[in-house]
């Protein structure tokens, strides 16, 4: 029997809303259901097609992944019957899949494709909130293949996203909301030395919460791979850690190291994490957050000239989300590592990438499909930002008085900023690429 999860409370005004409207916006907490059982509960209507399959937009590869196996073990499958997924160099699908969790640039490059999508009933756009360019731009496409006369239907899901003005862009669009549950969450603040390194900071905070009486899990967010490593080994070398596991949890870990982390664990453990944790994935058991406060976000290097990740503060509706995990299930704690007084400070809510990042990429693949003057924006980019990405697309000779080129075009097919697809392609010209592209790495 499947477990009874919040999400569940909306299943009858779901299917009333497919019923009487195509489309729909779907508001729900992290952690309450709606990334595995709504696409279910579409593809089981009575109303959606037995030929269609339903594609999930997943912001990460390894929520994708991992979501599409939690889907297929509910249905008492093995991933890629019904339930599966395809990402970059990876897929789990065969010829019976019919619910595809799918990464944005993938999703992206079919909608480009000017394919008929005959075989897609719907398409699911599964953390909206967090407002990633290539997501915006997929959905773009999605409206405008309805328009066009394309009869799947588009959903977006989104934790925090205020819903009237998508509402407004969404046609024949139902909006739907679920409160979910959420226990009380006591949050501290443990301003320590700036001198000391984050890693130091949570192996402290981690002593502090289990000489407390702390027995539950424990999930740490740090930004990045290295911060992760550095963490888990500063924690597991601290008194406080016998009979504790202690996990990382990011994308580049083997298949085997992400099940060891989220799978169900006969000790207390710590899960070192990325921001995947944040939104992406529910981590049952969580009772505590220790939040370093930093995440790896994709942002203009003004230096450089290209998008990079840098490493920045969160945002306070980070934070608050963050400190959410700790609440599914009992009464939980989170312990900040920043000072109450900074927290005031911190941006309400991160930025969306159209708002932070160079356009050029984007303005190129919608040159390639002729739309980069006219395109369906759900929020349009600055003028100024769309007049800097066409003069960079100028100068670099993929487009020439508001037209692509022959070698833009051919420079749309690399999922890279146009300054390192023009190396590309010259150093094809030049028999270095192996060279370039270590350069470009």
């Amino acid at each position: 029997m499947l477990e009874t999860l919040p999400i569940d409370e909306v299943h009858d005004d779901l299917k009333r809303a497919w019923g009487s409207h195509r489309n729909f916006i779907l508001r729900a907490p992290t952690g309450s259901g709606k990334s595995t059982r709504v696409p279910r509960y579409l593809l089981e209507w009575q109303g959606f097609p037995d030929d269609k399959i339903i594609y999930i937009l997943q912001p990460r590869r390894m929520a994708a992944r991992l979501l599409a196996r939690r889907v297929a073990d509910e249905m008492g499958e093995k991933t890629g019957q019904t339930a599966g997924y395809r990402i970059r160099f990876e897929s789990a699908c065969g010829k019976r899949t019919r619910l595809v969790y799918v990464t944005e640039g993938l999703l992206l490059r079919r909608l480009a494709s000017g394919d008929q999508l005959d075989d897609v009933g719907a398409i699911l756009f599964d953390e909206f909130h967090e407002r990633h360019l290539e997501g915006d731009v997929a959905l773009g496409l999605a409206v405008e293949r309805q328009l066009e006369g394309w009869q799947g239907r588009i959903g977006v899901f989104s934790a925090t996203l205020e819903t009237s003005s998508l509402a407004d862009y969404l046609p024949e669009s139902k909006v739907l909301e679920s409160e979910g549950r959420q226990y009380p969450v006591d949050i501290q603040y443990l301003s320590t030395s700036a001198r000391l390194p984050v890693w130091d900071k949570a192996a402290q905070a981690f002593r502090a919460a289990v000489s407390g009486g702390l027995e539950a899990d424990i999930l740490v967010f740090m930004p990045g791979k290295y911060e992760i490593n550095r963490t888990v080994q500063a924690i597991q070398e601290t008194r406080e850690a016998r009979g504790w596991d202690v996990f990382p949890l990011h994308g580049e870990l083997s298949t085997d190291a992400q099940d060891r982390a989220i799978g169900i664990a006969a000790r207390p453990r710590v899960i070192v994490s990325t921001n995947i944790a944040e939104t992406s994935l529910t981590l049952p058991g969580i009772r505590t957050i220790i939040d370093s406060g930093l995440v790896r976000l994709p942002d203009f290097d003004a230096r450089r000239g290209v998008n990079t990740l840098l490493t920045e503060k969160i945002s306070r509706a980070s934070a608050d989300q963050r400190a959410g995990r700790a609440g599914r299930l009992a009464p939980g704690n989170c312990l900040r590592l920043w000072s109450e007084s900074e927290h005031a400070y911190r941006a309400a809510y991160t930025p969306p990438e159209i708002e932070r990042l160079d356009l050029s990429e984007t303005r190129l693949q919608l040159s390639a499909m002729e739309r980069d003057t006219d395109f369906t924006w759900f929020q349009k980019p600055s003028t100024e930002a769309w007049q800097h990405a066409g003069e960079l697309l100028d100068d670099l000779g993929a487009s020439r008085d508001g037209s692509i080129t022959p070698i833009g075009r051919e420079r749309v097919r690399y999922p890279l900023h146009p300054r390192f697809s023009r190396l590309l392609v010259a150093a094809r010209e030049r028999g270095c690429t192996d060279l370039v592209l270590t350069a470009i790495a």
